[in-house]
């Protein structure tokens, strides 16, 4: 056997050095229709359009474009998880199916189990937007029978309201702040991606962010989205009423769809009228509206076009027809909104930064206090009936499911009452303090003969009903009810002005001065049990404790004191109760001509001005803090401010 025989082996045989293997290079980039439906790219010496693109048609060739180096995916980051799973606390609830507590759903849909999910939207429609843009039977049953097929943006917004009044999802986070704040956190991560694609749902979506965000103390935020909100809704053209327009034949799918969309403007142009004020004027002028009210709740689930809608007053539509401001018939959606658009009238005016008086005389009987109240007096009148305030109204709301947005209606109504008169009660306390009937005289006259006495009047009479509708309310609520944060400011308002007729009986005779101290604790009692749901209200409730706490310590109201007389107090509790009113006498005196008052009058109710008696410390500054801050928001920005 010759030497280059060798022997077989089980081993392999060693590679050949010498055979030279084709080296596997990586393809030129696909054009980006191609990597976004994974399909195979062959282009010509790297030029669009690939082949791929030249079959598919004009517009595919058109768009075929190749990324350059360095530049980003986005054309496939739906496919991609957004944000990381969150770390759920499983609970008794998860299903068995699921042992890790996640839901079986696509993985960028980081939510809860879909009955989670659910839960948290039935009480969103249930116990805070009961009037709303959501069909309720129909935006249910859809998320039960396609989860995917709803908005997750959309979803993460509703339930950052909703979560800290359902007890599933408190149970899962431990608490409602740390549920509300979970989907917060998910719908904020979200806003980069959404708010460049102007649709109905992400309009939705970044209202129902903005007054999340509002609600949980973020006034900034809350603002930048709201703005966004408004943007979309005026690209998408919601104001107009031909946006809205629909064939003889539609289907109820359309008519809702359409429905809907007409009610999420109505309630972006709602909320910001609720939070309007001197320097945050509404985003779309009245004269630019075409657009109509809602239509009843009946109509809006049954997908069935009203014969008649109403309209709001000062828009195009009624200012043509005038008939449909005031319809008997008209829906308590369409109530709603007319009655926050006067709130936002009385807001604007009441935050002022000029002094109301030296402005204008609030008796001219076409001033612009005249004129507000005689709208008010004059709108409630015609309101219907079933939506008139009484506690048995109240329970025919409740049944149908309604009440919250009932209470809206009545509440905001007295509330727009009480800060219209509200403005002006230093200067009733000065007309009525009976410790200066010597300076009396001189207030009087300036103002027809018993002006601030009727003006007082009415301010307490409100106070008093609106702490009624305060007591029924939450007599009948359920512990884990969910509510709008208005009511909770409507609370801190009742409490705030029983206060001060508890301390000044006088200001208000027939009002039992114990009645007083009643409401007064009442609202403290009920702010201090509801402020944890919305962390905004927490400020209204420490306002509150430190104007009740000192009172209820003593044995009586504390009256007005003449100098000398009674308790002594520090200066620090102690100032003249006009002390930082600083009329200008040119304005005032201006109107004092007209009004055939001169100078001499204007200088005597100075000196009744400055004769003031000290009384005991009242936070009125706080008052009209916290007021400025519920309307406009805590923060004043310059464009001077950032200059050296």
């Amino acid at each position: 056997m010759s030497s280059s025989t060798r022997e077989p082996t089980d081993e392999p045989a060693p590679e050949d050095t010498h055979i030279q293997r084709p080296i596997r290079r990586r393809g030129g980039a696909a054009c980006r229709r191609c990597r976004r439906l994974r399909s195979k790219c062959v282009k010509q010496n790297s030029q669009p359009p690939c082949e791929a693109c030249r079959h598919a048609g004009t517009e595919a060739v058109r768009s075929c474009t190749f990324p350059r180096r360095g530049d980003g995916a986005a054309d496939r980051q739906f496919r991609r998880r957004s944000r990381p799973l969150p770390l759920y606390i499983p609970d008794d609830t998860d299903s068995p199916g699921s042992p890790d507590g996640f839901s079986i759903v696509e993985p960028a849909r980081s939510l809860p189990p879909n009955e989670e999910v659910a839960e948290g939207c039935r009480t969103f429609v249930t116990s805070y937007f009961q009037l709303g843009f959501i069909p309720k039977a129909m935006f249910q049953e859809n998320l039960a029978q396609d989860p995917l097929a709803t908005s997750n943006f959309l979803l993460c917004c509703i339930l950052s309201i909703s979560s800290r009044f359902t007890p599933i999802l408190i149970r899962r986070f431990g608490t409602a702040a740390e549920a509300t704040n979970h989907f917060l956190e998910q719908a904020r991560g979200m806003v980069s991606e959404e708010m460049y694609q102007p649709s109905l749902e992400n309009t939705q979506a970044f209202f129902l962010l903005a007054i999340a965000e509002w609600g949980n103390g973020d006034k900034e935020r809350s603002s930048m989205d709201m703005g966004v909100a408004v943007r979309m809704a005026t690209l998408l053209k919601l104001h107009l009423e031909e946006t809205y327009a629909l064939p003889p034949n539609a289907k109820a799918e359309q008519v809702v769809r359409a429905e809907s969309a007409r009610r999420t403007f109505w309630m972006i142009q709602s909320q910001e009228n609720l939070h309007s004020g001197h320097s945050t004027p509404t985003p779309f002028p009245l004269e630019a509206i075409t657009a109509l009210l809602p239509c009843p709740e009946s109509d809006f689930a049954f997908g069935v076009a009203p014969e008649e809608r109403a309209a709001l007053p000062g828009t195009p539509p009624a200012i043509a027809c005038p008939r449909l401001v005031r319809g008997s018939e008209r829906c308590l959606f369409a109530t709603l909104i007319q009655a926050h658009n006067l709130w936002g009238k009385v807001a604007r005016q009441a935050g002022h930064p000029a002094d109301s008086l030296a402005v204008e005389y609030p008796w001219r009987p076409q001033g612009r206090y005249a004129t507000l109240a005689q709208g008010l007096k004059s709108w409630e009148a015609e309101i219907p009936p079933k939506q008139k305030w009484s506690v048995w109204n109240l329970r025919g709301w409740r049944a149908e499911g309604l009440h919250l947005a009932y209470l809206s209606v009545v509440m905001v109504l007295r509330l727009s009452n009480i800060v219209l008169r509200r403005a002006y009660i230093n200067y009733i306390i000065l007309a009525l303090s009976p410790i200066i009937a010597g300076d009396e005289k001189e207030c009087q006259n300036i103002a027809p003969e018993g002006f601030w006495i009727v003006m007082s009047n009415e301010l307490f009479d409100n106070v008093v009903e609106l702490h009624e509708q305060v007591e029924a309310y939450f007599s009948m609520r359920a512990r884990d009810e969910g509510f709008p944060a208005i009511l909770v400011f409507c609370v801190y308002m009742c409490g705030s002005l029983s206060s001060y007729l508890w301390r000044h009986p006088c200001l208000c005779p027939h009002v039992a001065p114990s009645e007083a101290e009643g409401m007064a604790l009442g609202s403290l009692r009920i702010l201090s049990e509801l402020h944890q749901a919305w962390p905004t209200s927490t400020r209204w409730q420490q306002g509150l404790q430190q104007v009740a706490s000192p009172l209820s310590v003593t044995a009586s109201p504390v009256a007005m004191r003449s100098p000398g007389k009674g308790d002594r107090s520090s200066t620090q509790d102690r100032r003249p109760i006009l002390a930082t009113r600083k009329l200008e006498k040119s304005a005032l005196l201006a109107v004092s001509r007209e009004e055939g008052i001169g100078e001499m009058a204007y200088q005597d109710w100075q000196s009744g001005v400055g004769n003031l008696p000290q009384m005991d410390a009242f936070p009125d500054d706080l008052f009209d803090a916290e007021l400025a801050a519920f309307l406009n928001g805590e923060s004043s920005y310059s464009l001077l401010s950032s200059m050296p």
